[in-house]
């Protein structure tokens, strides 16, 4: 029997995986792309109920652990925490001087990762140098699928366009090589949003 899915990713790990610096997931952080989560005990927040357990941290507050220019300190205090999910900071006021936080308490949910790769593709950068091309026609299979949209507007949901994405590489991979289906949507997600967001 196979294990469950990996449920999160700590920071330093993920960073290995997308090939960047952890400071970089961090300033990603203060722009909101993505959330970095803690499991604390419990607190008390200024007018709130206590929190315990996995709460979002503020990125501003974690950055003096990333420093790039010379090593970090092992811990910092952080006082601004907030419920995943929610979009308001609290302010710590027990203990009073905040919660101590080590690099290897950060982490982000599989959840928030997978959006993000679904986003920025951050595995499969192609980088190609001058005068070779890639391993895969991406252009030509954007190429059809624009103009199948054009045609015949959008499919009914991304995996149909997903996989008409597939039957081109299929029709017409000169090697026989096509991308498997997760690729393709990770390419195509960013688009399916575009063209779903609301006018």
């Amino acid at each position: 029997m196979a294990l469950p899915p990996r449920v999160f990713w700590a920071l330093e790990d993920l960073a290995v995986r997308w090939g960047c610096a952890p400071a970089d997931i961090v300033g990603w952080a203060t722009e909101g792309i993505i959330e970095i989560v803690v499991s604390i005990g419990l607190v008390h927040c200024c007018g709130t109920e206590p929190l315990v357990g996995l709460v979002a941290v503020c990125a501003e507050d974690i950055m003096p652990l990333f420093r790039r220019n010379r090593p970090g300190p092992k811990a910092c205090l952080v006082w601004r925490i907030r419920q995943q999910g929610t979009g308001a900071w609290k302010v710590i006021t027990d203990p009073a001087q905040g919660v101590a936080i080590e690099v290897d308490d950060l982490l982000v949910t599989a959840k928030t990762a997978q959006r993000f790769e679904d986003e920025y593709d951050p595995l499969h950068r192609v980088h190609v140098s001058p005068g070779r091309s890639s391993r895969h026609d991406w252009e030509g299979m954007l190429q059809a699928l624009m103009i199948r949209l054009f045609e015949h507007g959008l499919p009914e949901s991304q995996a149909e366009l997903v996989a008409e994405g597939q039957e081109w590489f299929v029709a017409h991979a000169k090697d026989g090589s096509v991308p498997d289906e997760s690729q393709i949507r990770r390419k195509l997600s960013p688009i399916w949003r575009a063209l779903k967001k609301p006018q």
